[in-house]
C-alpha cells in the first residue's frame, strides 16, 4: 500500500485548522492547571462587619469556596454532617450572594437568617458549679426542752391534758468526710414519774456530689408521683438529688427568639416585668432559660439598635415544675421492711421484705414520662404515665397503674390538668381505683392499731382507713378581679374510702386587700351529703410597725359560733432579740394562750401561759444546739443545715455572712456560723480593723460550699506581722520630708516611700534602726528607737533625717 501526501494547499488548511483546535485547548488546559489562591479576606455580613478576618478560596473563575469551620466561625450554617475541613462553595448556598473586593481585601456576604447560625444566650448566664467543701469530723445535738403543768386535767379539754411534765425532742447527727449519721428521738417524763425514750429515725447519707446521687441506710421515706402513696422504710435507698447543683434548672424554662439587623440590645419583659437584658450581635438570635413563674405568661422581646428604632415581640407561654428538661432523670429506689407504728414504737417494722422504684425522665421539652413500681407481701404494683405541655395551654397529666395481691387484682387511673381560661386559673384531678387495688401504702400501716381495711383480713375497724381511695375528683378555679384586687376561688372536692363511704365538699374563698398592709379573707364550706357539716371564717390580718402583726375573725361550725384574735411579734435571727405572742379563742370553750420569746446566743428560750376552759397551765421551752468540730464545742441556736466553724486567730474579731453580723470570735480566736446554705456559696467575712496591728490576715472574706448537712473549718490564716511603726521625719531646719520621698531599713529588701506630713510606714523593724530616704534636695539618713507592742500601731518620732 502507497501512503498518499496531500498538496501544498491542503497541508496549509490542515495546519490552520489544528491550530484553530488546539490553541484553546492549551489555554484551557493551562488555566486548569493554575493553582487556587488561599486569600485572607476582611467579612461583612449583610452590611455588618464581623471582625473577622477568614480564608477564602479563589477558585480561578469567579467562584469562592471556604472551609466549614471558617464559615461556622461567621456564623453560616453549614450542611449536616459536615466536617470542619471540608470545603464548600458558597455558590452553594441557596439564597446567599457575595462580592469580591481585590483592592480592599475583603468579601461582602448577603444573606437571609435561613442560612445562619441563631446565637443562643443563656438567660442564667454561666452556670457556676462550686466545688464542695470537703466536710470535717464532727457533730450537732438540736435540742427542743418543753414543760408544761396541767394539773388536775379532769373536765378540761384535750388541749390541756395534752402533756404534764418534761419531753425533749432530739435530732443528732455526726458528720465526717464520708458521710452523714443522723439519730432523732423524743424523751419524757410526766409528773407521775412515768418516763419514756422513743426512738424515731436512725439513717446514714452518704452523697455522691458528682453523679447527683444521694445514698441512705435506714429510717426513710420512698419516692413516689402523684398517683402514687409514699411510705416510711427500714433499709437502703439510692435517689437522684438535684439540690446537690442549684444552678442546674431541671424544669424547661421559656425561650425566645428574633433577629437583629445590627448589634442591638434586648430586654425581655415577663407579664410586664424585666427580667433579661442582653446585647446581641447582628443576625438571628435565641434566649434561653428565661427566668419565670410556674403557670401562664406572657413574654415581651424588646429589640433597640444603635439608632433607637424599637422592634417588640410577644410569645405566650405556660411554665412548670413538673416537666424535666430534655435528658434529665429523676429516679428513686429503694428496699427494706416497712415501718409500723412510728411514732409509737421505737423498732416497728414489718416481717416482710418489700421495694419501690420511681423513674421519671425528659423526653422533650414538653414531654415529661414517669413510672413508679412497687413489690413485696405478695403484692405486685406498676404503672406508667406522663406529664405534657399542651401547647403552652396548660399542663396534661395521665397514668394508669395495676396491682396484683392476696386479694386479687385491680387497677388506678389518674388524670390531672392545670390551665388558664382568660383570667380563670383551673386545676382538676381525677383518681379512681378499681375491683381489688392496693398499694404498699396498705402493708405500711397494715400492723397499725388504729387503722383499719376492711379489705383484709385480721383487722378490725379503727380510726382512719389505709386502703387506697376508691375515688378522688377535685376541681379548683381561681379568678382574680381586676377591677377590685380582689381574688375569688372556689372548688369541689369528692373523696371515696373503702370503709368511710363517700366525703363531697364545696369550699369558697374570697380575698381582698383594704388598705396599707391589711387584707380581708372569707373561707366557707359545706358537705353536699350533710349540710349540716358547713362552717366559715371570716377575719382580717395586717402588719404594723416593728414587724408586728394582728389578726382577728369570726368562725362559725355545726351552729356554734366564735371569735378569734392574735397579736405577736416574732423573735429574730439575731441575738438579744425579744419577740411575744397573744392569742384569744372565744367559743364554746375559751381558750386563751400568751408567750414572750428571747434569743440568746446559745439558744432560744420561750415562757407562757395558757388558758383552756378553766384550766391554767404554764408552759416552758428551750431550742438550741451544741454543736463539735475540731474537738472544740460550742452552744448555738438550732442548725438544721450546714455549718462552720471560722478561725481567725484573735478575740473579739467580728465576724459576717453574706455581711449580716454573725458575732465576734471567742477567746481563742473561733466562732460558730450556723445555718449555711448546703451546696450555695457562702460568703464568711472578717473585719479586719478588728484585729491586733500586728496580725496580717491571708484574706478577708472566703466562700464556702458545704456538702449535705456537713460541718467545715475555715481557717482565715492570720499571721504576726513583722513589727512596724510610723515614724514621721523632718529635716535639719524642721520641716517635714517631702511627700514621694523613698527610703529603705538597713537589713531590709522593701522600700517605703514617705507620706504626707513626714509619715512613713516602715516594716520588719528591730529595737535600733538606722534608714536612709532620697529627697529631691539628696539623701539623709536618720536613726531611732522601737520597742514593739500589739495594742496599738506604734508612732515614732519626729525623727530628723539628715
Amino acid at each position: 500500500m502507497r501512503k498518499r501526501y496531500p498538496s501544498s494547499l491542503a497541508k496549509s488548511f490542515a495546519l490552520a485548522l489544528a491550530l484553530l483546535t488546539v490553541l484553546p485547548l492549551t489555554a484551557a488546559a493551562d488555566e486548569a492547571a493554575q493553582p487556587a489562591q488561599h486569600l485572607q479576606l476582611e467579612v461583612s455580613i449583610n452590611n455588618q462587619p464581623t471582625h473577622f478576618i477568614s480564608e477564602f478560596i479563589d477558585l480561578g473563575d469567579g467562584r469562592f469556596a471556604s472551609k466549614a469551620s471558617e464559615l461556622t466561625e461567621l456564623g453560616i450554617k453549614v450542611p449536616d454532617g459536615t466536617q470542619p475541613d471540608d470545603v464548600i462553595e458558597l455558590d452553594s448556598f441557596s439564597g446567599l450572594s457575595y462580592v469580591y473586593d481585590e483592592q480592599k481585601q475583603a468579601m461582602a456576604i448577603e444573606t437571609g437568617d435561613g442560612n445562619r447560625i441563631t446565637k443562643a444566650y443563656d438567660a442564667r448566664g454561666e452556670l457556676n458549679q462550686a466545688n464542695v467543701t470537703p466536710s470535717d469530723y464532727g457533730g450537732v445535738l438540736n435540742y427542743t426542752l418543753f414543760g408544761s403543768y396541767g394539773g388536775d386535767i379532769a373536765g378540761k379539754s384535750i388541749r390541756s391534758a395534752n402533756f404534764s411534765g418534761l419531753n425533749a425532742t432530739l435530732d443528732s447527727r455526726l458528720i465526717s468526710p464520708l458521710g452523714v449519721l443522723n439519730q432523732t428521738a423524743i424523751l419524757g417524763a410526766t409528773l407521775n414519774d412515768d418516763s419514756q425514750a422513743l426512738r424515731l429515725d436512725t439513717t446514714y447519707t452518704y452523697s455522691d456530689d458528682e453523679n447527683l446521687v444521694r445514698y441512705r441506710a435506714g429510717d426513710f421515706i420512698s419516692g413516689g408521683t402523684n398517683w402514687s402513696r409514699p411510705v416510711r422504710l427500714g433499709g437502703i435507698q439510692a435517689q437522684r438529688a438535684f439540690t446537690m447543683r442549684p444552678d442546674l434548672i431541671k424544669s424547661p424554662l421559656p425561650a425566645v427568639s428574633g433577629s437583629a439587623a445590627v448589634p442591638s440590645s434586648v430586654d425581655v419583659y415577663i407579664n410586664g416585668v424585666k427580667s433579661y437584658s442582653k446585647e446581641v450581635a447582628a443576625g438571628p438570635f435565641q434566649i434561653d432559660n428565661i427566668p419565670t413563674i410556674s403557670g401562664p405568661g406572657v413574654a415581651q422581646v424588646v429589640t433597640r439598635d444603635a439608632s433607637g428604632r424599637e422592634t417588640v415581640q410577644e410569645v405566650s407561654f405556660y411554665n412548670t415544675p413538673q416537666l424535666l428538661s430534655p435528658g434529665l432523670s429523676d429516679f428513686s429506689v429503694e428496699t427494706g421492711f416497712a415501718r409500723s407504728r412510728y411514732g409509737i414504737e421505737s423498732m416497728g417494722y414489718g416481717d416482710a421484705l418489700v421495694g419501690s422504684a420511681t423513674f421519671r425522665t425528659g423526653i422533650s421539652d414538653w414531654l415529661t414520662f414517669e413510672s413508679h413500681a412497687e413489690a413485696g407481701d405478695s403484692l405486685i404494683n406498676g404503672g406508667a404515665g406522663f406529664v405534657a405541655k399542651a401547647f403552652d395551654l396548660g399542663i396534661v397529666s395521665a397514668a394508669l397503674s395495676g396491682s396484683s395481691s392476696r386479694n386479687g387484682t385491680g387497677t388506678q387511673g389518674y388524670a390531672s390538668v392545670e390551665t388558664k381560661a382568660g383570667p380563670v386559673s383551673i386545676n382538676g384531678r381525677v383518681q379512681h381505683a378499681f375491683e381489688n387495688y392496693d398499694d404498699l401504702a396498705s402493708l405500711t400501716a397494715r400492723d397499725n392499731p388504729y387503722a383499719s381495711n376492711t379489705g383484709l383480713p385480721g383487722i378490725a375497724g379503727g380510726l382512719f382507713s389505709y386502703a387506697p381511695p376508691r375515688a378522688i375528683d377535685s376541681l379548683t378555679l381561681s379568678l382574680p378581679l381586676d377591677f377590685d384586687k380582689s381574688n375569688v376561688s372556689a372548688s369541689f372536692v369528692r373523696y371515696q374510702s373503702e370503709d368511710t363511704g363517700t366525703t363531697e365538699l364545696v369550699t369558697a374563698s374570697y380575698s381582698r386587700p383594704l388598705f396599707d398592709k391589711a387584707n380581708l379573707q372569707a373561707t366557707g364550706f359545706i358537705d353536699v351529703n350533710d349540710t349540716n357539716n358547713a362552717g366559715f371564717y371570716v377575719g382580717m390580718s395586717m402588719a404594723l410597725d416593728g414587724n408586728v402583726s394582728v389578726s382577728g375573725g369570726v368562725t362559725g361550725q355545726h351552729g356554734n359560733l366564735g371569735a378569734n384574735a392574735t397579736a405577736s411579734k416574732p423573735v429574730e435571727q439575731e441575738a438579744g432579740s425579744w419577740g411575744w405572742r397573744v392569742t384569744d379563742v372565744e367559743a364554746e370553750t375559751p381558750y386563751r394562750v400568751a408567750t414572750v420569746g428571747y434569743r440568746a446566743s446559745a439558744a432560744r428560750i420561750e415562757a407562757g401561759v395558757t388558758q383552756d376552759g378553766g384550766g391554767v397551765r404554764p408552759t416552758a421551752l428551750v431550742e438550741g444546739a451544741v454543736a463539735m468540730i475540731g474537738g472544740d464545742i460550742y452552744t448555738a441556736g438550732r442548725i438544721d443545715d450546714s455549718f462552720a466553724v471560722v478561725d481567725v486567730h484573735a478575740p473579739g474579731v467580728k465576724v459576717e455572712r453574706e455581711n449580716l453580723l454573725v458575732g465576734t470570735s471567742n477567746e481563742d480566736g473561733k466562732i460558730l456560723v450556723p445555718n449555711l446554705n448546703s451546696y450555695h456559696k457562702n460568703k464568711i467575712s472578717i473585719d479586719p480593723l478588728d484585729l491586733p496591728v500586728n496580725a496580717e490576715p491571708a484574706t478577708t472574706y472566703d466562700y464556702v460550699t458545704p456538702g449535705y448537712k456537713t460541718g467545715v473549718y475555715v481557717d482565715f490564716d492570720v499571721k504576726k506581722a513583722s513589727p512596724s511603726a510610723i515614724v514621721i521625719l523632718k529635716t535639719a531646719d524642721g520641716t517635714f520630708l517631702p511627700a514621694g520621698s523613698e527610703g529603705h531599713l538597713d537589713g531590709s529588701d522593701e522600700p517605703f516611700v514617705v507620706g504626707y506630713d513626714g509619715q512613713a510606714y516602715i516594716k520588719d523593724l528591730k529595737a535600733a534602726n538606722t534608714i536612709q530616704v532620697s529627697a529631691p534636695n539628696g539623701t539623709c539618713t536618720a536613726q531611732f528607737t522601737f520597742a514593739a507592742t500589739a495594742a496599738v500601731q506604734p508612732t515614732i518620732g519626729p525623727e530628723i533625717c539628715q
